[in-house]
């Protein structure tokens, strides 16, 4: 409405101008009208002069307003001092309220801004985010507490905490998690640090969150030693409980009131038992030992040999390796690869990983109608992720919770290492092995490199 108003006045200054000419040379004609021409001239450059003080007077608050935008200024207002020019009126009615609105805006913006900083540094986790050149763009509490530091201005600051953290921090990809381990005045800290990347305005951030998690990690290393201190008591006590009873019956055997008979009283049935007797305990004692040996594996994994490895050359191996053993069995091996994907890994530890897996899941579907077994790979979130799956009979959460348990299994003559071998394999790759099952909607183990 108000640029209306203003368009319809140059319009009428506009043709004002153009009578002012009109009349100027038509008294040009008429001699006795010298004085009048004169007057019309003043009369011309008056009102170009108006006019062209009218527009500047527009342009020059137009251009306030616009700088007054550009520089985040809106304490300006606009007010038309005359009260004569409506058009002005109305435009300057108008620019005002923009201002006000943007005044509006930018109070809701600092208030969330506030908002979010207030929530960013009462919170339990640590949140430090910071740009290219290291610049630190948010640092709560949290990270100054869990750091032991006073302030962060830079990320490389926090090297007064540890020598070589900053390059740490720097060298997490955007999705992964890291667990990087600190001492800082006698005190062991955990820190589990996830990060993300972004961009604003052309500028990359880096945010990082930072979680002490060394009680948790204490308390899962409690009970991963209380489950394997009960697995070993059980496999040793199935050995040791024989071994006692035996040797006491044989005792019993050669020994009558605390003395021992002579040959007389031993008979050739007496003999046949001991002997009988001694091999149950040599078995005993075997068995035993086996699972000594078995458990020093488990203990003394070889020193990886890192490489390039090609994970669909390595699918296209086992294909090789196992699918006529499959077969036999009647199972159905298939796999699966995206092209180009690419580990950091030793060959052969990874290998025996796979095996292992698909020997268990062959072992799990000796007795499914129409066995599968599929071996797949994927790029997911900046991880290759390996899946072994079949359609066994899946397993229930508890049997899920146990499985990586040395020495616990469910097969009768199982050693219960296999599992745990792999999660040790995986572990010293800088990955994880998980599983996904249901009770007869068969499994699958996925291993993140």
């Amino acid at each position: 409405m108000a640029f209306s108003k203003f368009r319809i006045y140059i319009i009428v200054q506009v043709v004002l101008i153009a009578t002012t000419s009109l009349l100027f040379f038509w008294t040009l004609d008429q001699e006795y009208m010298l004085i009048t021409s004169s007057s019309l001239v003043i009369l011309w450059v008056l009102q170009l002069i108006y006019l062209i003080w009218y527009l500047q007077r527009v342009n020059r608050d137009i251009i306030k307003f616009i700088t007054a935008i550009k520089y985040d200024d809106v304490s300006i207002s606009f007010h038309n001092k005359q009260k004569i020019d409506k058009a002005f009126v109305n435009l300057y009615k108008e620019l005002n309220q923009i201002i006000q609105n943007i005044s509006e805006v930018r109070s809701d913006k600092e208030s969330e801004h506030q908002y979010f900083q207030n929530t960013v540094k009462h919170i339990g986790i640590g949140i430090l985010a910071f740009d290219e050149n290291g610049k630190i763009e948010i640092c709560n509490d949290a990270v100054l507490n869990l750091l032991k530091l006073n302030r962060l201005n830079n990320i490389n600051d926090v090297n007064n905490t540890q020598i070589g953290l900053a390059d740490k921090f720097k060298n997490i990809k955007p999705g992964n998690n890291k667990l990087i381990k600190l001492n800082i005045d006698s005190e062991i800290i955990q820190l589990s640090v996830k990060a993300a990347k972004f961009k604003i305005k052309s500028r990359e951030i880096r945010l990082l969150s930072l979680q002490n998690i060394k009680t948790e990690i204490d308390q899962s290393e409690v009970d991963a030693w209380q489950k394997l201190i009960r697995v070993l008591t059980h496999e040793i006590m199935n050995s040791v409980s024989p071994i006692k009873l035996l040797s006491g019956s044989l005792i019993e055997m050669f020994e009558e009131n605390n003395k021992i008979k002579t040959i007389e009283e031993i008979d050739n049935t007496t003999i046949k038992n001991s002997v009988l007797g001694l091999k149950t305990i040599r078995k005993r004692s075997d068995g035993l030992s086996n699972f000594v040996a078995t458990y020093k594996s488990l203990t003394q994994l070889p020193r990886p040999t890192f490489k390039e490895l090609d994970v669909c050359s390595m699918f296209k191996h086992m294909d090789t390796l196992l699918k006529n053993d499959l077969s036999e069995k009647g199972i159905e091996f298939k796999y699966y690869c995206e092209t180009s994907l690419l580990i950091h890994a030793d060959e052969k530890l990874i290998e025996q990983v796979l095996i292992n897996l698909i020997k268990n899941s062959s072992e799990a579907l000796s007795e499914v109608t129409n066995p599968k077994i599929t071996l797949s790979a994927e790029l997911l979130n900046e991880q290759v992720q390996i899946k072994i799956s079949d359609n066994g009979p899946g397993m229930n959460p508890e049997m899920i919770d146990n499985i990586f348990i040395p020495f616990f299994t469910t097969k009768e003559k199982g050693s219960g290492i296999g599992l745990s071998l792999s999660r040790q394999i995986m572990h010293v790759h800088g990955g994880n092995i998980s599983v996904k099952s249901e009770p007869c909607k068969g499994s699958t183990f996925i291993l993140s490199f």
